[in-house]
């Protein structure tokens, strides 16, 4: 399944949109490859810039469909070929919630659990200008603002990875054709014609949208317009949120001021980020429900929002602390140190079998911690040390015994996407 020679273009769009993005020399390659069209034409460009070696196919079976099989079959059969490696994940449906979104972020999960093992820091996906402009329709009709119209970017950063899109300036139609041309088999996901689905509506849809000048062009081009909006945007909620938010720890504590989000997008921006930062979610919450949260601190109440513990200050303003429950453990396999729940930096005697877990109730066994001045909610969500059952080690609660937590990621430079 060699490339023609004589089918340069995509070949060179492909390979200069990856001159865009801050993709290394020296970095392993995840390309994550479904067996659609998108996706394997993905697989054969990345194959035809890029050394064979830095690359490596992840596939994930949702098992939702026994035909699933076949098309990963497919993936392994071109990766053998074209001397890449592959590897295929499993996920399974709980059952609860909604299928589309348990789906996607059950596959973002096992793929980025399978890049940091295998020590891959950059993934290709292969979203196109088509998901682009499906995903603007999907927002606006969702009543997106101007973060969620700006739809998706060529580059971003999720749970330390970096997501690469070089597809997004090519469509479905012009990466089936190059495949066909290049005698390139690709597998066509019955899904993706089921009208049960908002965007598969959406898709059936844009003929009749382009009559009326709602064609790919303008959709895309309303994106670039808020891209460029939300840039400004996040320059101002920095700067705002130097002047009202205090990093404490694991901890921020916003002013009265930062709690005023009737009108302005400034205050909104950075509640969101904030909790975002104290949740290590990529997600905002749904902004009706942001807002009733916060009218209810302000209050007097202390609420749960996403993760977080809204607790009113004395002042009028706000502390948001991890929650506990909200935390996942991580069992230590002899590694020099942990990351836990995204922020968390964990050294001391890594004795294997051990888990980081939220400190929650068993702070009643740390003699001492008032003593330290820090509130006791934030106490609850602090990492803990574990063997089986027997509390080893708070250390952010006084009860060391060898062990150190440092918070890693600095909300001011991090949360808006710029750096001090």
């Amino acid at each position: 399944m060699p490339v023609k020679a004589d089918q340069p273009d995509l070949v060179q769009q492909f390979a200069l949109s990856l001159t865009q993005t801050d993709i290394s020399e020296n970095k392993k390659i995840g390309i994550a490859v479904s067996g659609g069209g998108d996706s394997i034409a993905m697989m054969h460009l990345a194959a035809a810039v890029l050394p064979r070696e830095r690359l490596h196919v992840v596939s994930v079976n949702h098992g939702l469909r026994p035909e699933a099989a076949d098309e990963l079959a497919l993936v392994k059969e071109q990766t053998e070929a074209l001397g890449i490696s592959h590897q295929t994940l499993y996920w399974k449906w709980t059952g609860e919630g909604n299928l589309q979104a348990a789906a996607r972020d059950g596959r973002w999960n096992a793929i980025r659990d399978w890049a940091v093992q295998h020590s891959i820091r950059s993934v290709l996906i292969g979203h196109t200008v088509d998901d682009q402009a499906e995903t603007v329709l999907l927002r606006l009709a969702r009543g997106s603002g101007v973060d969620g119209l700006a739809a998706m970017t060529a580059q971003d950063q999720r749970d330390g990875i970096q997501v690469l899109r070089p597809l997004l300036n090519m469509s479905r139609a012009e990466l089936r054709l190059w495949l066909t041309e290049n005698q390139i088999a690709w597998s066509d996901d019955p899904s993706n014609d089921d009208r049960k689905y908002d965007r598969v509506k959406i898709r059936k849809m844009f003929d009749q949208l382009a009559e009326v000048g709602l064609s790919h062009k303008r959709l895309l081009q309303t994106a670039d317009h808020m891209k460029a909006a939300h840039r400004s945007l996040q320059r101002a909620a920095h700067q705002f949120a130097a002047q009202h938010v205090v990093q404490e720890g694991g901890d921020l504590i916003l002013s009265p001021d930062a709690l005023e989000l009737d009108s302005e997008d400034t205050p909104r921006r950075v509640m969101a980020a904030a909790l975002a930062w104290v949740a290590s979610q990529p997600y905002k919450p749904r902004f009706e429900n942001l807002c009733a949260r916060v009218a209810q601190a302000r209050a007097g109440q202390k609420v749960t929002l996403a993760g977080c513990v809204l607790i009113p200050t004395s002042d009028g303003g706000l502390r948001i602390v991890r929650e506990p429950s909200a935390t996942k453990p991580v069992t230590i396999n002899g590694q020099p140190n942990v990351k836990w729940d995204h922020r968390w930096k964990i050294c001391g005697p890594m004795v294997p079998g051990t888990q980081v877990r939220a400190l929650g109730d068993q702070l009643s066994d740390c003699e001492g911690w008032r003593a330290l001045g820090i509130p006791r909610d934030s106490l609850l969500g602090s990492p803990s040390i574990w063997q089986n059952d027997r509390l080893i080690a708070a250390p952010i609660a006084g009860v060391a015994e060898g062990w150190t937590a440092q918070i890693v990621a600095d909300f001011h430079s991090r949360a808006f996407g710029i750096e001090d």
